[in-house]
């Protein structure tokens, strides 16, 4: 299941939830876990990708050059 983040529009605490897409789809809302609210809204966020770069991967092996 993905991920979606909200923010409330009562509180402005923003959260996280799984739900699958079919029901998110269907026209639900989830509720605000600080206040309770209903008057919620699905937010997008920045994806982070985190990769090393080449030259600081360690070498080890017969192969290696260091």
């Amino acid at each position: 299941m993905p991920i979606y983040a909200y923010v409330c529009e009562e509180c402005g605490a923003e959260f996280d939830i799984f739900v699958s897409i079919g029901k998110k789809e269907s026209g639900w809302q989830p509720r605000c876990p600080k206040c309770g609210g209903v008057q919620t809204r699905h937010v997008f966020r920045a994806v982070a990708k985190m990769a090393r770069s080449p030259d600081s991967a360690p070498r080890v092996g017969c192969c290696s050059s260091r």
